[in-house]
């Protein structure tokens, strides 16, 4: 080509022209793929556009680079001009960015006000959050700002366990009470005799008795201490009641679950199948659903909106996917509990105050 370029006038600095262009054209490119990882910057526009992310003025926010985080090995920090979207817009479309870009997902803002700082660490390295009764959070929240606890897993997941850390978790929050609804009366026996322990045909009645404690707290017009139900087995229950006790059942747990809230009378429910003829229409009021072991597509449906269903994984044992409206979905692991007896007592202690 060069010798094609030498017949004609100035050919040579032509020719070298093009060289420099053409090297400037890939440095470019090269630049940018380093500034901006084409994988990476795919996602971020599929995620835009699926879910119409955009400005009060139509626009789309555009991604300026990535960089690796100073803060944590394997995240990346994906620098975006919002174009005036709020960091507050943003964050509800949390859970499709999780979805969009398969990873653990955090914001905040820039040094200016446009800039969005949106922290991202691939689905790999996102490790299970332990639940442990050593502390008072459920993920990544305080236990005392949840409202109504579904826990979903058949037989071997692991879920008496985590009802009991969960338990363990309340006896530390100051004048708390829990009222247990133990139908199969084995898992919570060791509770007999202790106040507000109700087992197997007396369960219809310790619901009553619960609903009757929140109805009188409800006349006071004033939230007081938290009252937490626990009901193991909740569809096993339902299943053995007649068909007129198991409407009235359902009905008292919908109005709980709604209105329990405002005066801190919090349903916490032990289920297999969590399916909707269980519930009257209360299910769509659970706050948080923590489900262990792997759910059925169907069960997945059940509990989980489809914003996150991209996101659930294969669990291994004591292993789970904690769901909290507003907050998003996280891998979780029950802590392995190496005494059971202890973790007993210390919820003894706080259902015999």
């Amino acid at each position: 080509m060069l010798a094609y370029l030498q017949n004609f006038p100035y050919g040579e600095l032509v020719f070298r022209f093009l060289i420099i262009s053409l090297a400037f054209t890939v440095t470019t490119c090269f630049v940018d793929f380093l500034h901006r990882p084409w994988h990476i910057a795919r996602r971020v526009s599929r995620t835009l556009h699926r879910w119409n992310i955009k400005t009060a003025t139509g626009e789309y926010p555009v991604l300026k680079r990535v960089r690796r985080s100073p803060q944590r090995k394997h995240e990346l920090v994906l620098e975006l001009d919002g174009k005036g979207l709020s960091l507050v817009d943003m964050d509800r479309h949390r859970e499709h960015w999780r979805a969009g870009l398969n990873g653990a997902v955090r914001m905040e803002y820039g040094d200016k006000d446009t800039i969005i700082y949106l922290y991202f660490l691939p689905r790999k390295y996102v490790k299970p959050t332990i639940i442990t009764p050593n502390d008072n959070a459920l993920g990544p929240i305080s236990l005392a700002q949840f409202i109504n606890l579904l826990i979903v897993g058949a037989t071997g997941t692991g879920k008496t366990i985590a009802t009991k850390v969960v338990m363990a978790k309340i006896s530390r929050i100051e004048n708390s009470k829990i009222w247990i609804l133990d139908f199969k009366q084995f898992d919570f026996r060791d509770y007999v005799g202790l106040p507000r322990y109700y087992s197997y045909t007396d369960c219809l009645q310790g619901l009553k008795d619960y609903y009757s404690a929140f109805k009188a707290q409800q006349e006071t017009g004033i939230a007081d201490a938290p009252n937490y139900l626990v009901i193991d087995e909740w569809g096993s229950f339902i299943m053995s009641l007649e068909k007129k006790q198991a409407e009235q059942a359902k009905s008292l747990l919908a109005e709980l679950l709604m209105l329990g809230r405002a005066y801190k009378f919090i349903p916490i429910i032990g289920i297999q199948r969590p399916d909707a003829s269980y519930f009257n229409g209360g299910r769509d009021n659970f706050h948080a659903c923590l489900a262990l072991g792997n759910l059925s597509p169907e069960g997945r449906r059940m509990v989980f909106p489809d914003s996150v269903k991209e996101q659930i994984t294969d669990c291994k044992k004591r292993e789970g996917h904690l769901y909290i409206d507003g907050v998003g979905l996280e891998k979780i692991q029950i802590y392995n509990i190496p005494d059971m007896d202890a973790l007993d007592i210390s919820i003894l202690e706080m259902m015999g105050r």
